[in-house]
């Protein structure tokens, strides 16, 4: 898995020197990793997203990997960054589309995590679940973002005792300033 992300992360970074549309780059990128990996049954999700601070916008491409959470402190609402978009290396002629939020504001959180967060399991088999990285989210609303993502392992470290996770614990915090 380790030799596929470095193939995706190339692909992306040549890809993103040529002019385009994020989706159309997505597209791109995928039609390159379905040739290397849709013969040995392989596959990568991926999240892919913009922010513009001066417009208060996010654009972002979903390719099969979990819906991003919003968070907006104001209205203390969550909501999810959906969209379509299967895995990457599934489906050369798969078109990506961009999917786009107004209105990112000072103090809007975004969470982009891999399922292991809400999957980690303790000894006893409990999940640690959404509802708690929620819960995380909200009461360290007022701390920046390297702080909300450091609380949110910390729980989850604390939740799993001296267990060790079944799979990878990545996430990404990104807030409005």
């Amino acid at each position: 898995s380790a030799l596929i992300m470095t193939s995706v992360r190339s692909a992306l970074r040549q890809r993103l020197d040529l002019p385009g549309s994020i989706s159309q780059t997505i597209t791109d990128v995928n039609c390159q990793l379905a040739g290397d990996l849709a013969d040995h049954g392989q596959f990568v999700t991926l999240f892919y997203m913009l922010v513009d601070p001066a417009r208060q916008t996010l654009e972002w491409v979903r390719a099969g990997h979990d819906p991003a959470i919003l968070y907006d402190p104001v209205t203390d609402d969550f909501s999810e960054l959906q969209g379509s978009g299967m895995a990457l290396g599934i489906d050369m002629h798969f078109q990506y589309e961009k999917n786009q939020k107004k209105n990112f504001s000072k103090g809007n959180i975004v969470l982009l995590a891999t399922d292991g967060v809400w999957e980690a399991r303790n000894k006893s088999g409990q999940m640690f679940g959404r509802r708690a990285v929620y819960d995380i989210i909200r009461n360290n609303s007022a701390a920046n973002a390297n702080e909300i993502m450091e609380a949110i392992i910390s729980q989850i470290k604390k939740f799993l005792k001296s267990y060790k996770p079944e799979d990878d614990l990545t996430l990404v915090v990104v807030k409005a300033l």
